[in-house]
């Protein structure tokens, strides 16, 4: 199965659980669980706060991830 994007795989790595994605970046819980699991759209303001969060580009964050 193609994950969406690396969103899991980066905060996983951190060893971050969505809540704490939530209140480093200001987006919500619920809506990084979207985007970890469907193919919601975000807007680059979105993408910036999770990316900038999780140490990574843009382009990192939304790659998508054939290994799955």
């Amino acid at each position: 199965m193609k994950q969406i994007s690396n969103i899991a795989k980066l905060r996983k790595a951190k060893g971050w659980t969505q809540e704490i994605l939530a209140d480093v970046s200001g987006v919500h819980r619920i809506m990084i669980a979207r985007f970890e699991t469907t193919n919601a759209n975000m807007t680059i303001e979105t993408a910036k706060r999770l990316a900038d969060a999780l140490g990574c580009t843009i382009d990192e964050l939304l790659k998508e991830d054939d290994t799955k």
